[in-house]
């Protein structure tokens, strides 16, 4: 129930807290009614509460409960949505669309395989558009969204299964902030791929402060001619001991992918993308969090 989870808790967003009766579960208590009004709070294992609901819900309606126009209109929401990003999907441009980054990394991906990513159009964009076939495949932040936390979650993915591909999808800003998982890697021949999302820019953080301030000031990285800055992060992964590789044009991607997969060894493919919003509607108020506390909306 954190601020990035909740749309700011704004009403008619996320949630409508009332007329919404929430049941929380958590199994700290001091997380109960922190950020909504509860109607039934529970400290618990979250697993061994669904039990229990499981079963009284079983009991009460034993031939289950449908609401039929909700399943048509979400089933049609999802089909409108997939034609919206058909042509982003197809695009040959480079700096690459994400969708595209994204279309490529499932056919290359095996459905068993591990995505973890960071925060940003990384982590957004694989929880809206990316398809998961293996539940507790899709490893990401929550909470306080910290950036900087995939590269090394990747490493720690691989080690708890290393009988499954693990891909990481991290933003230029992420692994600058956070390059050294990559020497922890080369040193224990870790075999983790890192798909450096590269925009030059701290995208979803510059979108926001365009939006609140006009600004992009300290978000996009440019030289003083105007040019997109970025570090070779290739050649820094060269640097640590690692393969590195920068694709050049889109149609190079899947195949980089591809063979880093295949050679079981640490890599980096970094590809340049362009600094798009993330396509479904949302709210994220920066302001918000300096301005109120949560049980201020209430």
């Amino acid at each position: 129930m954190s601020e990035a989870d909740c749309s700011s808790w704004y009403r008619d967003v996320t949630f409508n807290i009332p007329p919404t009766k929430l049941i929380h579960i958590d199994i700290d208590a001091q997380e109960i009614g922190r950020n909504y009004k509860t109607e039934i709070g529970a400290v618990a294992d979250v697993k061994n509460a669904l039990k229990v609901i499981l079963k009284v819900a079983k009991e009460k309606y034993p031939k289950g409960f449908k609401r039929p126009e909700v399943i048509s209109a979400i089933a049609s929401y999802k089909q409108d949505f997939e034609k919206q990003r058909e042509k982003f999907i197809k695009s040959d441009q480079y700096p690459m669309r994400p969708e595209r980054i994204l279309a490529d990394l499932r056919e290359v991906l095996p459905q068993d395989g591990y995505v973890v990513t960071d925060v940003g159009w990384n982590k957004n964009g694989v929880g809206q558009q990316f398809p998961i076939y293996v539940p507790g495949t899709f490893i990401t932040p929550g909470g306080l969204c910290t950036m900087g936390y995939g590269p090394s979650a990747a490493l720690g993915v691989k080690l708890a299964r290393p009988d499954r591909k693990v891909i990481a999808l991290i933003g230029d800003g992420a692994m600058g902030a956070n390059p050294s998982p990559m020497a922890t890697a080369a040193q224990y021949d870790i075999p983790v791929v890192w798909v450096v999302m590269n925009n030059a820019a701290f995208g979803t953080i510059a979108l926001l402060e365009k939006s609140h301030y006009d600004t992009m000031f300290g978000t996009v990285f440019e030289k003083p001619t105007g040019e997109p800055y970025s570090p070779d992060f290739a050649a820094i992964a060269n640097a640590y001991g690692i393969k590195g590789v920068r694709v050049s044009k889109a149609d190079e991607f899947k195949k980089a992918l591809k063979e880093a997969l295949d050679s079981n060894k640490p890599c980096l493919i970094e590809v340049y993308m362009e600094n798009a919003p993330v396509p479904t509607d949302g709210v994220w108020d920066i302001n918000n969090i300096y301005k109120k506390r949560p049980s201020e909306f209430f």
